[in-house]
């Protein structure tokens, strides 16, 4: 399937990370249209929805230009080792983890997400070609390699879009790489071997800058980060490069944390391992703003259709601070103006 990118930056859909939970829709009193008007304070196009196989509420589909797809961690172990579906754990682990009860419903539930997301009209829908389970998270000692994950990865997603019209995902998949076992972006011979797996071609790649800084795993600031991600992506074929139709753009600079392996991350008194392992990926991964105007020589570099400024924040507050912050620097444009829910 032929593609051609629009190209440049006044070109490119603008969006945040958004999803249904109520966390989310409470920062916005559960009204789309205080939604609407905060996307145009910041001129952004819309937002990048987070979308599984739940049943979809009534939506307004115009503000929905893609989606993100769930990611379950473990699918690689479930892929290769089919004993895991009858592992002792909560079912809300097991779906987190695994994606379902067996194969079977892991395929399905996956190609609901998939049939949601193109009833929405998404672009594209993200999925994490990557590897990890909380134990390995803290020991950061893996017993797979990237070829392992792009075996199952690949052999899961040809078997889950086989059944839609002319053996293609009904809207474009966008691989996004992480720091774990997978898709990193550090390996250009391996991104093409994950490539040839697939039996179908409506694919392209999101870069995550913020994953890519981890997975270099030595930055302490900005420049540092920027560099990382310049060096490697100038390691690719011109023919990645223009596969990359997307960024996730965010930054953090954890360097010291990940050199040291994440010592003392994980305290069993604290409760489920699962969510300590969040904390953890947290503290690797803190979706902060670039603050630098050199952000935009990431872009400059990809030419991406679609930019998502990916945070996490508590409030309203922090995520229009962090958007400014960050729309700033790449557009070296001040906006002073608070945005007003009223």
């Amino acid at each position: 399937m032929k593609y051609t990118k629009s190209g440049g930056l006044e070109e490119m859909k603008e969006t945040i990370n958004f999803s249904l939970c109520k966390t989310d829709l409470a920062k916005f009193d559960g009204k789309w249209d205080i939604l609407k008007n905060f996307l145009k304070s910041h001129n952004l196009s819309g937002v990048e929805l987070f979308v599984d196989q739940s049943p979809l509420p009534q939506l307004p589909n115009e503000l929905i230009i893609g989606v993100h797809l769930p990611y379950w961690m473990g699918h690689h172990r479930a892929w290769a080792d089919n004993s895991v579906f009858s592992c002792e754990m909560e079912e809300f682990e097991k779906l987190f983890m695994y994606g379902g009860n067996c194969r079977e419903e892991v395929i399905s539930n996956f190609r609901e997400a998939l049939s949601n997301a193109a009833s929405l009209g998404a672009a594209y829908g993200v999925f994490h070609v990557a590897y990890s389970e909380p134990g390995y998270i803290f020991g950061h000692e893996f017993e797979c390699t990237d070829l392992d994950v792009f075996k199952t990865t690949a052999d899961f997603l040809n078997q889950s879009v086989s059944d839609f019209p002319h053996g293609e995902p009904p809207v474009r998949l966008f691989f996004e790489n992480l720091w774990w076992p997978g898709l990193t972006f550090l390996d250009p011979v391996g991104v093409l071997e994950f490539t040839e797996m697939l039996e179908f071609d409506n694919w392209a790649f999101v870069l995550d800058t913020g994953h890519l800084i981890a997975a270099v795993g030595n930055c302490f600031h900005e420049d540092q980060g920027v560099d990382a991600v310049l060096n490697v992506l100038s390691r690719h074929c011109d023919e990645f490069i223009d596969r990359i139709e997307g960024i996730h753009l965010h930054c953090g600079m954890s360097g010291g944390y990940v050199k040291n392996k994440f010592k003392g991350c994980y305290d069993p008194d604290n409760g489920s391992m699962l969510l300590e392992a969040m904390k953890c990926v947290n503290i690797i991964d803190p979706h902060l703003p670039f603050t630098s105007d050199r952000c935009r020589e990431i872009i400059d570099f990809v030419s991406p259709d679609f930019l998502t400024h990916e945070f996490i924040s508590l409030d309203l507050a922090e995520l229009d601070y962090k958007i400014k912050t960050q729309r700033q620097a790449l557009h070296n444009k001040k906006n002073n103006n608070l945005f007003n829910v009223n």
